[in-house]
C-alpha cells in the first residue's frame, strides 16, 4: 500500500510542477500580443478583457492548481514513507 501512496504522490507532484510551469510556455506571437501597451478603462469589467489581464488570471488559476497538486503529492509521499 505504501508503494502506491508514494507513486500517487510522485505523479501528483509531477502534475503540479507542470501546472505551475504551464504559464511560462507561450509563443512569440502571444508574447507580442501581451506585451503591447493598451489604454485601460475605468471599469474593472472592461479591464478584465485585456489580454495581459486575462493571461495573468490564467497563470493565477494554474498556479493555484499546481500548488494544490504539489502539496497533495508531497503529503502522499510522506504518508507512503512513514507507512513503510
Amino acid at each position: 500500500m505504501e508503494n502506491y501512496l508514494t507513486i500517487v504522490g510522485i505523479v501528483l507532484t509531477f502534475l503540479g510542477a507542470l501546472s505551475v510551469a504551464k504559464g511560462l510556455f507561450i509563443s512569440k506571437k502571444e508574447a507580442l500580443k501581451l506585451g503591447l501597451s493598451r489604454w485601460a478603462s475605468d471599469s474593472d469589467e472592461e479591464n478584465y478583457k485585456l489580454p495581459a489581464v486575462k493571461d495573468r488570471l490564467k497563470q493565477r488559476k494554474y498556479g493555484i492548481i499546481g500548488a494544490i497538486l504539489l502539496s497533495a503529492g508531497f503529503i502522499f509521499q510522506l504518508v507512503g514513507q512513514f507507512q513503510s
